[in-house]
């Protein structure tokens, strides 16, 4: 494995150096077939058992027989090479060539995608994957490459929830004054706020440490992903508030994918349009399957009117996503959605 250090930077430096002496520690990747002429080095911060490492390695599969072993993947799972902000941050340096990431994390690096964090936008997938796949979802991906970064397609993160540590929650009051890890994202940590907890922002790949400890009572994201990191060890309730709906955007190195010929670089998209497919397939079942698995945890369904209460606290930080995301960007995604 070659060592790669940049000069743009002394940032980039450290970082790539840092990247080289990890890959050379002898980081856990995912097996090599053999060695391609073109190898894609892919990181994350989930666990090798999500639904997106998996179709990581579907894509990997696929591009391997398509090209008869001449393009590849190498997968760093469980945030080795950083968590997900640094992950966004090592494509733009190029030191990583794939990944996927929450979309909120993103929003820093194209206030686009802030649009996707409106509280309880999308009723279902279908209503999502329509947005996601349709214009608006494809003009929001492809005003990253103004930020140096490809995106490549939505995979599903799914509809987050809520969970807590030691206490029931059926209405926005019994969040009041509640700790609650939140991502690095001012349109998350707003509309906590405004139901009344105590939010703040933590990397993701230090969260099970802090629930552990007591450094916060409460933390949201899919059920499926709560699974695959264990949470269920540190928090106790689940309660389904499925407030927002969020994508794992699949992001790409610009100089990478230019050292694909037009006819590997066609072979390239199609096995992602199928990876795509692989992956939603997956984490459609993942949220079932997780529930039934953590027999430890106690799930709360809400009552129609708590829902509607969560909602109604939350509904000025639409104001807040069109000052970030643009105001004319928003208006069309509501109408979409029916939520103008």
């Amino acid at each position: 494995m070659s060592i790669f250090i940049s000069v743009r930077s002394p940032h980039r430096v450290a970082l790539s150096a840092a990247l080289s002496i990890a890959a050379l520690a002898g980081l856990a990747a995912a097996p090599a077939l053999a060695d391609p002429d073109i190898l894609f080095r892919a990181a994350h911060a989930s666990a090798p058992s999500s639904t997106g490492h998996l179709a990581l390695e579907f894509l990997d599969k696929e591009l391997r027989e398509k090209t008869e072993g001449r393009i590849g993947l190498e997968i760093f799972p469980s945030a080795q090479l950083g968590g997900e902000r640094e992950a966004v941050e090592n494509i733009q340096f190029g030191n990583i060539d794939l990944t996927f990431v929450s979309s909120a994390p993103v929003a820093s690096f194209a206030p686009a995608f802030f649009a996707f964090d409106i509280p309880f936008l999308f009723d279902d997938r279908a209503q999502a994957y329509a947005a996601l796949d349709g214009e608006i979802g494809q003009e929001i991906l492809a005003g990253l490459e103004r930020s140096g970064i490809v995106g490549l397609a939505y995979w599903e993160n799914g509809f987050r929830q809520l969970t807590t540590g030691n206490k029931e929650v059926h209405s926005p009051e019994d969040l009041a004054g509640v700790k609650m890890r939140t991502m690095e994202n001012e349109v998350h940590i707003a509309a906590w706020r405004a139901i009344g907890a105590n939010p703040a922002p933590l990397a993701f790949n230090e969260l099970f440490t802090a629930l552990q400890q007591g450094t916060f009572d409460a933390q949201e994201g899919p059920i499926n992903l709560f699974y695959d990191m264990k949470f269920n060890e540190v928090q106790n309730y689940i309660v389904k508030t499925n407030h927002i709906y969020s994508p794992w955007p699949l992001l790409a190195s610009p100089e990478k994918l230019a050292l694909l010929s037009p006819e590997d670089r066609a072979i390239f998209d199609q096995a992602v349009i199928e990876a795509t497919a692989y992956q939603r397939g997956l984490a459609a079942e993942a949220d079932d399957t997780a529930e039934a698995a953590m027999t430890d945890v106690t799930f709360i369904d809400l009552e129609p009117a708590a829902k509607e209460a969560f909602a109604a606290k939350v509904a000025p930080i639409v104001d807040l996503v069109r000052e970030k995301a643009g105001a004319e960007l928003v208006d069309r995604l509501l109408a979409a959605t029916g939520k103008n």
